[in-house]
């Protein structure tokens, strides 16, 4: 990103960075990509969701100069054929804002858990892909496994879904697991255990 915004104010164009997948996760205190690069101050619109990382609500935000954002307000599509946001939902974001602000508490425990859950599924002889996200991808290849690897998860109490074709590449079915500052220890180490249990039964390790 920081090569980007570069280019970019060398040949006087705008940058703009979507954080939906890194805002919340991403950089030394979970302020996304932007603060992992150093390069509040260059880019000119920010998008985001309300979900994922900030809640697991619904909508988004656009953020940007004054000029931008009022022409957004009256050209943008999606913003004008969009019924508001909830004002339970505005406002439980914003405290969500103040809060990742004052404290980094949320953004360590969550990264603390990733690195715990991926270290011991690797170790378990799982194919966890690189992930800087609290998404880690179990790797299966096989649509079908995907599916019924799932379907055994949850019958251990562990609800994860099974991505294949044409969510993921074709022979890039997977596991999606997503990571929250809000599992204790215990509930990764059911988690774990119900893994190694269905992916011995299926084959996956040994």
């Amino acid at each position: 990103l920081d090569k980007i915004c570069e280019l970019a104010e060398k040949y006087d164009a705008l940058v703009m960075v979507d954080e939906s997948h890194s805002a919340g996760v991403v950089g030394p205190t979970g302020h996304g990509v932007a603060e992992q690069f150093n390069v509040y101050g260059h880019v000119d619109i920010f998008t985001g969701t309300l979900g994922k990382a900030f809640g697991g609500a619904m909508g988004g935000f656009t953020t940007g100069k004054k000029e931008i954002i009022d022409m957004l307000r009256q050209r943008s599509r999606p913003y004008l054929f969009s019924n508001s946001v909830a004002p339970a939902i505005i406002g439980a974001s914003l405290e969500m804002f103040k809060m990742l602000k004052e404290s980094d508490a949320l953004h360590t425990k969550l990264m603390d858990n990733v690195n715990y859950f991926r270290d011991k599924m690797l170790a378990a002889g799982f194919d966890i892909k690189p992930t800087q996200s609290a998404i880690c991808a179990v790797m299966l290849y096989d649509a079908k496994l995907s599916q019924d690897f799932a379907a055994k998860m949850q019958k251990e109490g562990i609800y994860v879904t099974g991505f294949y074709y044409p969510v993921v590449p074709k022979g890039q079915a997977r596991i999606r697991v997503q990571l929250s500052a809000g599992h204790e220890k215990a509930h990764l180490d059911k988690a774990i255990a119900a893994f190694m249990k269905v992916g011995k039964e299926l084959g996956v390790i040994k």
